[in-house]
């Protein structure tokens, strides 16, 4: 027993050292845990910001012109005033606005009675912006009704949302963490594999088959020494980029995440065994964690919520690590929950992880 572990400290230690010494990765690892977390935080935002809008007043009042300056910034960006209508399809074809707001004549004359209308014109082709626009939009016209015609004495109920978790609805705070984890699942399908093909491309496969040292042994230092790295890299991300650049307030246990994480590194390490298995090169090795990575990530529910999906991938979201690992990762950083709180989450990672470990090494141990 003293020699097996004497052996496999060297061999992962051995592994750590090819790793540091693999620029390539190395700097791609580096890139990965810090920029590509911060670019994916601030660059892509739910909210909406600075969208450009123009406005066809044909009315030209005061009310008109009161209710124009309720688009404020940041989230609006006001271009100007347009007259003619053949301008409008122009501005939308060019993508130089997010919308148009038409204003008809006698605005102000129709909305003291109470029968004014808006036309709200619409640029489809970008999506979640025109869908947030309209969403805004709806609410700022609702405000500027109540301001002017306000309905106190028939008990109008108004409702008071209250944000638990993430108060200021930052969208930074999910994107940042959404990126972590994903970038874990892909260096968990791509570490551990190239540690192997490594060994098969210089061929020092035929050696470790006549050394003392037995296949598994092998296998586990890799998967062990990459998840290591991988481990070390995520609580580096936390602490520096989430908590230190971003500002994500990281409410839960350190320990207990990062013990989460290496079950999820057990369940995903079983894939990457798999990957090693049936490639012959690096290239191929990338070329299949992009294959697998791809429905892990759309069956995860970190693009589209699981609830939203077809009935058939609602039940096959089951089947993907990774859901279990967003839902107890955000559960322990933003919620502040405990392991006890992700339980179940916890368990379907042990048991899929088993599975696919089971069958990973199995796979792997017929091919060295």
């Amino acid at each position: 027993m003293r020699d097996f572990f004497e052996r496999f400290k060297v061999l992962v230690w051995k592994e750590l050292i090819q790793f540091i010494r693999s620029k390539g990765l190395l700097i791609f690892a580096i890139y990965a845990f810090t920029l590509d977390i911060y670019f994916a935080a601030t660059g892509i935002s739910l909210t909406l910001k600075n969208a450009k809008f123009f406005v066809q007043d044909m009315d030209m009042s005061s009310v008109s012109r009161e209710y124009v300056y309720k688009f404020q910034k940041p989230y609006f960006n006001f271009q100007g005033y347009i007259l003619d209508d053949k301008e409008i399809e122009k501005l939308l074809v060019d993508d130089r606005a997010i919308a148009v707001i038409r204003i008809p004549d006698n605005f102000e004359r129709d909305f003291k009675k109470g029968k004014a209308e808006i036309g709200l014109i619409i640029n489809g082709a970008e999506i979640v912006s025109s869908y947030l626009f309209s969403a805004y939009a709806a609410q700022i016209t609702y405000n500027f009704i109540m301001e002017h015609f306000p309905i106190k004495e028939v008990g109008l109920i108004e409702p008071e949302g209250r944000l638990y978790f993430n108060q200021n609805a930052s969208s930074k705070d999910f994107m940042g963490i959404s990126e972590l984890l994903t970038i874990v699942t892909l260096f968990l399908l791509i570490l551990p594999s190239s540690a192997i093909i490594r060994e098969k491309e210089r061929g020092n496969i035929e050696m470790l088959v006549v050394s003392p040292v037995h296949n598994y042994t092998f296998m586990l230092a890799k998967v062990v020494s990459m998840s290591i790295v991988i481990l070390l890299c995520t609580i580096f991300s936390i602490l520096f980029i989430l908590k230190g650049v971003l500002g994500i307030q990281v409410k839960g246990n350190l320990f207990e995440f990062s013990f989460f994480t290496l079950i999820f590194v057990f369940a995903v390490s079983g894939l990457s065994m798999f990957i090693a298995a049936i490639s012959e090169n690096m290239l191929q090795v990338s070329q299949l964690s992009i294959l697998i990575l791809v429905p892990i990530l759309y069956l995860s529910g970190s693009w589209t919520p699981i609830e939203a999906m077809p009935k058939v991938l609602q039940y096959l979201s089951y089947l993907s690590p990774l859901k279990y690992y967003i839902d107890g990762a955000f559960g322990i950083l933003i919620k502040g929950l405990s392991l006890k709180d992700v339980f179940y989450d916890l368990l379907g990672l042990l048991l899929l992880g088993s599975a696919v470990f089971s069958a990973g090494s199995y796979f792997l141990s017929k091919k060295v």
